[in-house]
């Protein structure tokens, strides 16, 4: 007896959601972040001043450290 299978298609979107979350800090830099997810493709590119990122990445890591703070309260 052969079983028929419903093909399921697994994604980990958080690359996704943390890309975004990043191009939403970056317009505050006047800079952007190219995303493409479109035909299982996964990249993500920065266009803007390259001294800028680790501005922006301390303040997208500092929305985590505050979320994790006040949660442990």
């Amino acid at each position: 007896m052969r079983s028929e299978f419903i093909p399921i298609r697994v994604e980990d979107t958080n690359l996704e959601i943390m890309a975004r979350i990043v191009k939403a800090a970056s317009r505050k830099y006047n800079c952007d972040v190219e995303i493409d997810f479109s035909n299982n493709s996964r990249k993500v590119y920065f266009v803007g001043d390259e001294d800028l990122k680790p501005h922006i990445t301390e303040e997208v890591l500092n929305m985590f450290d505050a979320d994790m703070a006040s949660s442990k309260d």
